[in-house]
């Protein structure tokens, strides 16, 4: 089994973004091959709000062939050039860390 999280902590003032994002989300993993389970998580502090996806995959190969997909590889790119158009005005900053766990049994040691 493999398990991916991605934090995304945004202002407050901003929220609504993240909620978007995470009905998109849901309703596209839905759909992947290969996901055992799809959960979010969210926690408020004091300036800024944090949406933690909790993904579970049979493998680490089933979650590179989701995110190596043309539609999140279009997606990103497209999200870039947006970035970089908009530079000159401001911009709503988004932190996100990607974490990646292996099922760990210290029986099978």
């Amino acid at each position: 089994m493999f398990v991916n999280t991605a934090t995304f902590e945004i202002e407050k003032a901003y929220e609504e973004r993240l909620v978007k994002k995470r009905e998109k989300d849901k309703a596209q993993l839905a759909q992947a091959k290969g996901i055992l389970s799809f959960e979010c998580w969210r926690r408020e502090n004091k300036d800024t709000v944090e949406f933690v996806y909790v993904s579970k995959w049979e493998s680490q190969d089933a979650f590179k062939a989701w995110i190596s997909r043309d539609e999140h590889v279009n997606e990103h790119k497209e999200m870039n050039k947006r970035k970089k158009e908009t530079e000159q005005t401001e911009q709503v900053k988004m932190k996100k860390t990607l974490r990646a766990f292996e099922l760990y049994d210290s029986s099978e040691n």
